[in-house]
């Protein structure tokens, strides 16, 4: 064998050696990423097809960018810890706070805003300006729920009575019995519960007040963890833009508020 035809063979077998690792290692940018959340219902659903209207929407605006999503549902706390510490690619569904920009890139846009409200028997008589007005009443809350700044104020300087409790569907079942007089719940997720985890004479006997305590923006967040996830969430943000002017977000919203069946 010649010299030149050695270096020929060499050649084509260095080609064929990285053709090979071409094709058996993974490609350079991951197109999948990972978040988590709680299971919280309509918005979050991990038994559901879609996983709920928040899943479903992140998937779809990730879809239109060539990007899919896996999900692992967790505790809130815990979730927002995995995303912090850069376990997973990030969550949703957070509001925003200094603290929370210092280590995650927010979405431009929320995917939701989230509306609290008093809910209280039907029975009872209420109507509220401000939270002075609850005074003398027995207000059941979710343990580590934040219902707004200046309600967890009040409670901490014990200037209206709140008892804290683990279970949203326990707070309903205190309250139809008279053991509460107020609960404080996001709205759509409160009446869901009512309707689909407890029997049909509680969402006849407890009502919402129509004055929001708190409307806040929610928004998908990415660990600042992977730098990456700095072009991925304008990624995110085109696809979600596309979601919105295709009116696809409108109608997946729908489907939520009127609980008809949805399709793939």
């Amino acid at each position: 064998m010649t010299q030149t035809n050695y270096i020929i063979i060499h050649k084509v077998i260095a080609i064929l050696c990285l053709l090979l690792s071409l094709v058996i290692s993974p490609p350079a940018l991951n197109n999948t990423i990972v978040l988590t959340a709680e299971d919280w219902q309509p918005y979050v659903n991990q038994s559901a097809e879609h996983h709920g209207f928040a899943c479903r929407i992140i998937s779809k605006a990730f879809e239109k960018v060539g990007i899919s999503v896996k999900y692992h549902f967790t505790k809130w706390a815990r979730a927002l810890d995995m995303a912090k510490k850069g376990t997973v690619d990030g969550s949703f569904l957070w509001y925003k706070t200094p603290e929370r920009e210092s280590f995650f890139y927010y979405s431009e846009k929320p995917i939701l805003t989230l509306s609290v409200v008093f809910f209280h028997r039907k029975s009872m008589s209420f109507d509220w300006e401000t939270l002075e007005d609850t005074q003398g009443l027995i207000i059941g809350a979710a343990i580590g729920s934040h219902i707004s700044d200046e309600f967890d104020r009040y409670e901490k300087e014990g200037l209206i009575n709140v008892q804290r409790i683990n279970s949203h569907t326990t707070l309903f079942k205190m309250l139809k019995m008279g053991r509460i007089d107020l609960q404080p719940h996001e709205f759509i997720v409160g009446y869901n519960q009512l309707v689909n985890d407890l029997p049909a004479e509680y969402a006849k006997g407890i009502i919402n007040h129509p004055k929001p305590l708190t409307e806040r923006s929610s928004y998908l967040i990415l660990t600042k963890k992977n730098p990456k996830n700095k072009k991925i969430i304008k990624l995110f943000d085109k696809g979600f833009s596309a979601l919105v002017s295709s009116g696809e977000y409108d109608t997946f919203l729908d489907d939520v508020i009127s609980r008809k069946p949805t399709t793939p």
